[in-house]
């Protein structure tokens, strides 16, 4: 009888070594990444998701309180979703938002967080600073921002149970 020796046992156990081996690296390299930031809540992805419904009381309760309207005239409606675009200057440009109190809330008391980013990327992302007078936030921007596309994300605060979230898409000429 021939004794023909074969190697495919050694090949099937070599190969699922190695794929053991690609799980651990890619669990491993995976781990020394941070998780993608949800900008709009100012928040992780982790505690959005588990905050969600806290969230939107939150975002309810500001309602109910306050109306914010954005005070820019130069509107466009983009796409088959129909989303509003502001358009801005790209030399300089300030945003005014006008806050309405619909009870006795003051409105000279919100705290607020403000973020320009665009879309597609984080590195061009900017805190600004605003002010709020006689019922009006005042957000300066840069003296230069790029022409394109923007968003103008801010978060307004006036108690850990009312907290208002807004998202403007700009675009800068």
């Amino acid at each position: 009888m021939d004794k023909k020796k074969t190697f495919w046992p050694y090949g099937l156990l070599i190969a699922f070594l190695l794929i053991i081996g690609a799980s651990v690296v890619t669990v491993v390299i995976s781990s020394d990444y941070p998780v993608y930031e949800d900008d709009f809540y100012f928040d992780s992805y982790q505690n959005v998701e588990n905050n969600y419904n806290e969230i939107q009381k939150q975002q309810d309760n500001f309602n109910k309180l306050f109306k914010v309207d954005f005070e820019n005239k130069d509107l466009q409606l983009l796409g088959a979703r129909k989303i509003p675009v502001y358009t801005i200057d790209s030399n300089s440009y300030v945003a005014n938002f006008k806050i309405e109190s619909l009870g006795k809330a003051d409105v000279q008391n919100l705290k607020y967080e403000i973020l320009l980013t665009r879309p597609h990327t984080k590195k061009d992302d900017q805190k600004l600073q605003g002010q709020i007078k006689q019922g009006i936030l005042s957000i300066t921007f840069p003296s230069k921002i790029e022409e394109g596309r923007w968003q103008l994300k801010f978060k307004l605060i006036e108690n850990p149970q009312t907290i208002g979230f807004f998202n403007y898409e700009l675009y800068a000429k």
